[in-house]
């Protein structure tokens, strides 16, 4: 019979926004959890949502998570309303919701969703705060990556 090891600290990546680092520059990322329902967390774990469009807005001191779309699964109970794109509070420190808003009302950045993991059976979320890019900036993040990958071909080829 198989025993199976608890590993402390065990993060698991269900959703990555790829995205994010061609449209914004990442100036600092939070990591938080979310308070979902039942049917939402068995679509988390199962990694039936999207985060593309996901951010975060403040209501009453409080933030909350937008955009974000879990699609229902059909094993779950079907007499009870499942919105999919309700707002979702998302768990912070009182000091880490102020560094947020103050970033996001008076600097003028954004914070949109990162990825979503599991970390120790808790669905949890990476929040970037980001700046956004200009088509200039785009073009020329593209041309250092095409470069880092021709570097690489060549420096296989001589080695």
């Amino acid at each position: 019979m198989k025993t199976e090891r608890k590993v402390n600290n065990s993060i698991v990546n269900i959703v990555v926004n790829r995205k994010i680092k061609y449209r914004y520059f990442i100036k600092e990322t939070l990591e938080a959890g979310l308070v979902l329902l039942s049917w939402e967390v068995k679509s988390f774990k199962l990694g039936h949502i999207n985060i593309s469009d996901s951010y975060v807005l403040f209501n009453l001191n409080e933030a909350y998570l937008t955009g974000a779309k879990f699609n229902s699964i059909y094993t779950t109970h079907s007499y009870t309303f499942r919105d999919s794109n309700r707002n979702r509070k998302i768990l912070l420190h009182k000091n880490e919701i102020t560094l947020l808003y103050n970033r996001i009302c008076k600097e003028g950045y954004s914070a949109v969703t990162l990825s979503c993991f599991l970390k120790n059976s808790w669905c949890k979320i990476k929040i970037a705060i980001v700046k956004g890019k200009t088509k200039y900036d785009k073009r020329e993040t593209e041309k250092k990556s095409q470069w880092n990958i021709e570097k690489n071909r060549l420096m296989k080829k001589s080695s």
